[in-house]
């Protein structure tokens, strides 16, 4: 009797486990099955998740391309307030798409060379005091943009007619291709125009107090009468330059080339104190100005 108890008492024990194994075996099946619809419906959401971001990139992209193409329009208006309005609406396009910067910092810089040249020598006289409101805000627009990347090409801006141009920190036309332009009577307050071409630039009474012009090239300017107050001109070049009459206070001239310029007249500086730090040699013209 003892031996067919046990027996029975171990069937019990087997079946006991076995329906525990079976209760366990779902648990696993039925907790693997949860685990599997969450990793799917984590997969579906991510990537809806995707799919409404390339949906907003694009509707994002369109907006900007619209925008731009409207104001790029805008430009060739005959009426001057349009073309301002214009000129505002690409500096908020290019905040908004960067990879648009250059393009449109090209745009402008074609606009103001069509619409800012230099009035024949006969015409000076009946130049206006400043530029139009539409130049003048193109002007600024590109001097306040954003760096341009490392390997961008020269902003090109050669030949233009801006006379009495005003422009104050922060302003940047570094590196910025100004050759044969008329800046006559410009200010530029702290403006960078490190590493600018400014060959054969006409800056005749103009301003440029704490600008920077570290290695610029002014080859041939007409630099007469500019006064230069706390001017950094360090490495620039000024061969065939003329300074005459030019305001050279605190100005640094350390590795400036000023071999065939004109320093005839120049104020708040001397021979003795430019000769030690500035490359000149016997074409280097020194002492009163001879049609003063």
């Amino acid at each position: 009797m003892e031996l067919v108890e046990r027996a029975r008492e171990q069937r019990g024990q087997r079946r006991h486990q076995w329906i525990n194994s079976l209760v366990l075996l779902a648990g696993v099946v039925l907790g693997g099955g949860s685990l599997l619809a969450t990793a799917l419906t984590l997969r579906t959401g991510q990537a809806e998740l995707r799919t409404s971001r390339e949906n907003v990139r694009t509707l994002q992209e369109g907006q900007v391309t619209e925008r731009y193409t409207k104001a790029v329009e805008q430009l060739g208006s005959g009426r001057r307030e349009v073309r301002a309005a214009a000129v505002y609406a690409l500096e908020r396009v290019a905040k908004d798409s960067p990879r648009d910067r250059l393009a449109i910092r090209d745009v402008l810089a074609v606009f103001v060379r069509e619409h800012a040249r230099p009035a024949p020598a006969a015409q000076r006289a009946q130049v206006p005091a400043a530029p139009t409101t539409d130049v003048a805000a193109a002007m600024a627009v590109m001097a306040r943009r954003p760096a341009d990347p490392p390997g961008a090409p020269q902003m090109d801006l050669h030949r233009i007619g801006v006379p009495f141009l005003r422009l104050t920190s922060p302003a940047s036309l570094a590196g910025t291709d100004l050759a044969g332009s008329d800046l006559r009577g410009a200010h530029l307050d702290r403006v960078d125009l490190r590493g600018a071409n400014l060959e054969l630039v006409e800056l005749l009474g103009a301003e440029l107090p704490g600008a920077n012009l570290r290695d610029a090239n002014l080859r041939g300017a007409d630099l007469t009468g500019v006064r230069f107050p706390g001017a950094l001109l360090a490495g620039a070049t000024f061969s065939d330059a003329v300074l005459t009459e030019a305001k050279l206070r605190g100005v640094d001239l350390r590795g400036a080339d000023l071999r065939s310029a004109n320093l005839r007249g120049v104020h708040a500086t001397t021979q003795a104190h430019i000769r030690p730090s500035a490359k000149v040699d016997g074409t280097t013209k020194f002492g009163p100005d001879p049609s003063s």
